[in-house]
């Protein structure tokens, strides 16, 4: 459904903040997944990345080179994904893990302003969901 969020207790506690007006019609499911990622696993994950968008090529080298997690979760907020084939996305947020999901989601959530801008965080949050489903099978 796309009028669900998948969310943290603190990612409830920010979209709960925001005004009603953008909270309508949304329904709030709790995400309890957790998955500690390793960075041998990260790496080992980009370093396959196969992408055709030439753009993304940027956005690859730029997260080969940041230093952890936080600093990935940053460069991939601030890159304009709009117009990205959708086959390539999959490869990023597959090769990103869900662990930058949780802080762009949490810095969108700060941020929403339209409704457009929610849109994003539930589809966001529904990537995030079925990667940590995922992970959890295959990793764990």
């Amino acid at each position: 459904m796309m009028n669900e969020l998948h969310l943290t207790p603190a990612e409830q506690k920010l979209f709960l903040s925001l005004p009603e007006k953008l909270r309508e019609g949304w329904k709030v499911r709790e995400e309890t997944q957790k998955f500690e990622d390793t960075k041998k696993h990260l790496r080992t994950r980009v370093s396959f990345l196969k992408i055709r968008d030439p753009k993304l090529h940027v956005l690859k080298e730029q997260i080969e080179k940041a230093k952890g997690q936080k600093e990935i979760a940053k460069i991939v907020g601030e890159f304009d994904l709009k117009g990205v084939h959708q086959a390539d996305l999959a490869e990023l947020f597959f090769a990103l893990g869900p662990k930058p999901l949780f802080q762009i989601i949490e810095t969108m959530l700060r941020q929403a302003k339209t409704d457009e801008e929610i849109e994003s965080i539930a589809a966001l949050s529904l990537i995030r969901n079925a990667l940590l489903r995922s992970f959890i099978r295959n990793y764990v």
